[in-house]
């Protein structure tokens, strides 16, 4: 009875350690409640009202601008904010952070933009979407001033929760007035990347308001630092973009655009349920980790444990809703959707395989890791990513859409379980003999 007591007191313990992080947590996950449900709503009138064919022209270019936005966040996204979570009470050393990365984007910027355009009026099969490319490239524009990072790393993340949700309020709604048939794609397409470029617009301003930053300064040798610091996340982030957008791409090659529609609304549909309950939980926790990382690391680890149970029950229950709520999908959206129920049952189990590999992964290696479990973090991408493709290449000519359902269930999976892997061994070696 006593021993039982005592390890509930200890779990009671754990909680209060990280009762700030639990509270953002609760927060963010009312926030993204509320910020993923006029998409959820949109979602599936874009899907009624653009058809399979006007929808998978619009994530097509979604799918080949994201392809930008990976280029541009180039891993700053985990580097920086951990670096900022660290630097937060240095002002000069956290403003020369900011800039730095700052700098770095837009060099990026600059550089991806013109060869994404190139590469689109390059490949025949590409032309058809080039229209809907154009106007979707204000979201890459979005991604690279969006401060996620900073607000992150400053503890700050409730505001930028809220920027980002009231953003969508006031730009999502438009699309029920100016989308109405398959001719509108290219409205839907200039609303959606919008939504990324006002975000940035507010967020900026609030930054520049509230927490200023200094006046703008350069040194090479700072956006050198991050870069090279950021290095390994952009190839592993690269490596993830494989079995996501470039899944999306390939099937652009042999299937028609009703298949990628199909496709992407299914992929669309697990990832939105997937992170609506697993971004708040990471944006709470990873830059709390990554501090205790280097001052308390036994509450480092129990802060990990923590959120790793939590992600588990999450993701048990979008799994539970996409297998159990799939035969609805198609008898919702009519013909243009016939065999939706199928991809989102094959995928049910991807949300569980993926918030374990990023909690394994980010907060694993990344946070809680050294140099060398940061390597490893790269190497498990970049092995899963060469395996997706052999794997993509080998199933869509055969079984078109759900060939890459397959693919990218089977690419998830073994994340997961290389993160895990990973996660234990670095577990095992780090602790004092």
């Amino acid at each position: 009875m006593v021993s039982i007591i005592i390890y509930h007191v200890g779990k009671l313990t754990s909680l209060l350690e990280n009762k700030h992080e639990l509270a953002d947590t609760l927060y963010l996950i009312v926030l993204q409640a509320v910020n993923k449900l006029l998409p959820i709503i949109v979602l599936p009138y874009l899907l009624l009202h653009l058809g399979a064919a006007g929808y998978g022209r619009v994530m097509f270019a979604f799918a080949a601008v994201m392809y930008c936005c990976i280029v541009v966040e180039f891993g700053f996204d985990l580097s920086a904010t951990r670096e900022v979570a660290q630097k937060r009470d240095d002002v000069r050393a956290l403003n020369r952070t900011f800039w730095a990365v700052m700098w770095a984007r837009t060099l990026l910027l600059f550089a991806t933009v013109p060869l994404l355009l190139f590469i689109v009026l390059l490949v025949p099969a590409f032309r058809p979407y080039m229209p809907a490319v154009v106007v979707m490239l204000p979201m890459a524009v979005g991604t690279a001033y969006t401060l996620m990072w900073m607000y992150q790393g400053i503890g700050r993340v409730r505001e930028m929760a809220v920027i980002n949700t009231l953003s969508k309020f006031l730009l999502l709604p438009l699309i029920f007035f100016f989308v109405h048939t398959e001719a509108d794609y290219l409205k839907a397409a200039l609303l959606l990347s919008s939504v990324f470029l006002l975000t940035a617009v507010v967020s900026c301003w609030w930054l520049w308001r509230r927490y200023p930053v200094g006046r703008p300064q350069w040194r090479w040798a700072d956006v050198r630092r991050v870069f090279s610091e950021s290095v390994p996340l952009f190839l592993s982030r690269a490596s993830t973009s494989v079995y996501t957008q470039l899944f999306v791409l390939i099937l652009g090659l042999y299937c028609t655009q009703e298949d990628v529609g199909r496709y992407t609304s299914a992929e669309q549909v697990m990832r939105a349920l997937c992170f609506l309950l697993y971004l708040p939980l990471t944006q709470a926790f990873f830059p709390r980790i990554s501090r205790l990382a280097t001052t308390d690391r036994p509450a480092a680890l129990r802060a990990m444990r923590q959120v790793q149970w939590l992600v588990v029950v999450a993701m048990l229950v979008v799994g539970a809703m996409l297998f159990f709520g799939a035969p609805f999908a198609p008898h919702y959206l009519g013909a243009d959707y016939e065999g939706l129920d199928a991809l989102l049952r094959l995928l049910a189990p991807a949300p569980l395989f993926i918030g374990l590999g990023a909690v394994y992964g980010q907060m694993g290696l990344v946070a809680l890791g050294n140099a060398r479990a940061h390597r490893q973090f790269l190497y498990v991408y970049v092995a899963v990513a060469l395996l997706s493709l052999v794997l993509v290449f080998a199933f869509v000519p055969w079984q078109g859409a759900m060939g890459a359902a397959w693919a990218l269930l089977i690419s998830e999976g073994l994340v997961c379980v290389l993160m895990f892997a990973c996660y234990q061994h670095n577990t095992r070696l780090s602790r004092p003999s």
